[in-house]
């Protein structure tokens, strides 16, 4: 993906995108009843563009995979599945600071590792219920451990820590959006230069299972924070663009997006996330920020009264302006990018909306029974052997 230069401003609409075969079974006239409620700066730009390309998010969270293609749009950024996220480097840090050695630093989570059949379940702090005194008693059990493997803390212990150790770690880890679904024993990497490192997970995995404060809360009924997920280590990277400015767009007007809510979409919450996290490594820079409008839509059979103000709010005040701007309509799995500029003005002729751009292809199909089944048998091989190596057979 390319960044555009003068379009420094991106309006996210999240739940726009339906499949591509409901889409198709939809007359004319279905279409445009059901599409009426879209603002009009929409509708002229998906008459008045050609078909984009849908860009798949490859099994990572879809503003977690956009955001990387934003802040990364040559590639340079180099891993085989799963964004260096802890190695981010500005242009302004480099001048000050030695480059810094791969898979030598990586973000933690804390949160609640479930294991279930078809892989694991991590739920990370913010949809847990976590008081201080919990995330107190967590921290006092796991930094002995850390210390004790030679782990430093770049940033203050709180749900996510950047922390680095001067014996690299070569492995590569989702972050706690994208983790859903993968094997424990993909998580913990069987090669040499990651024994210390897995003993030591294994280690704190048995501690966390035996702290009081654990058992305290599951007498509540609540999850236990029996994890420390290690993720965004590998190859150090840098952009040369800013993290984006982040507004909510309401019924209740347009706001700054600075705190996770429970009424804001899943979309807003995870640029909140972002933005927040990745600010933490001062990538401050002169360049100025692009700003991100993220509209709060539910999907279509919801309230779609949201488009009325962000026409009023923020469409009428850019056109006006003669700003251009990006229209970014996010699917499931993955999003399509519009483009509304100077050019498009000059298409007065073209008024019909091309529907299809709402269109989400199919994703393919998920893994045969056989496939899980053989999958659980291999897990259960490989959970054994790394059983017996904690164990010391």
């Amino acid at each position: 993906m390319s960044k555009p230069s003068n379009a420094p401003l991106w309006v996210f609409v999240p739940n726009i995108l339906v499949p591509e075969m409901a889409l198709e079974r939809l007359s004319a006239n279905s279409r445009a009843q059901s599409f009426a409620g879209l603002p009009a700066g929409l509708l002229q730009t998906m008459a008045r563009n050609a078909a984009p390309e849908y860009q798949n998010a490859d099994g990572l969270d879809r503003i977690e995979a956009w955001l990387m293609r934003y802040l990364d749009s040559q590639a340079q950024a180099k891993f085989d599945q799963y964004p260096a996220w802890a190695m981010l480097e500005m242009p302004k840090l480099e001048a000050d600071a030695a480059q810094v050695t791969p898979f030598t630093r990586f973000w933690s989570t804390v949160g609640c590792l479930e294991i279930e059949r078809d892989g694991v379940r991590f739920s990370p702090p913010e949809v847990l219920l976590v008081g201080q005194s919990d995330l107190d008693a967590f921290w006092n059990v796991v930094m002995p451990l850390l210390q004790q493997h030679g782990w430093t803390f770049n940033t203050p212990a709180g749900f996510h820590s950047l922390l680095s150790n001067p014996t690299p770690v070569p492995m590569e880890q989702a972050s706690p959006w994208s983790v859903q679904g993968i094997r424990l024993t993909d998580y913990l990497p069987m090669n040499h230069e990651c024994s210390d490192w897995r003993r030591m997970w294994l280690n704190m995995q048995v501690e966390l299972h035996n702290a009081e404060f654990n058992k305290v809360r599951e007498a509540k009924g609540l999850k236990p924070l029996n994890a420390l997920w290690f993720w965004g280590g590998g190859e150090a990277w840098q952009t040369d663009v800013a993290l984006p400015r982040v507004k909510s767009v309401s019924e209740d007007g347009v706001f700054d997006a600075v705190k996770m809510t429970d009424g804001a979409d899943e979309a807003v919450n995870r640029f909140v996330f972002w933005t927040q996290l990745l600010s933490q490594l001062g990538t401050g820079t002169d360049v100025k920020p692009d700003h991100v409008y993220c509209v709060n839509f539910q999907g279509w059979g919801g309230n779609i009264g949201v488009f009325k103000l962000l026409e009023s709010e923020v469409l009428q005040p850019m056109r006006l302006a003669g700003l251009a701007f990006n229209w970014v309509l996010l699917g499931n799995n993955g999003w399509k990018t519009l483009k509304s500029n100077w050019m498009n003005r000059f298409k007065f002729w073209q008024n019909k909306p091309d529907w299809a751009l709402l269109g989400e292809p199919e994703m393919q199909e998920g893994p045969s029974e056989e496939d899980l089944q053989a999958a659980w048998q291999q897990g259960q091989r490989d959970q054994d052997s790394i059983q017996a190596e904690w164990e010391g057979r």
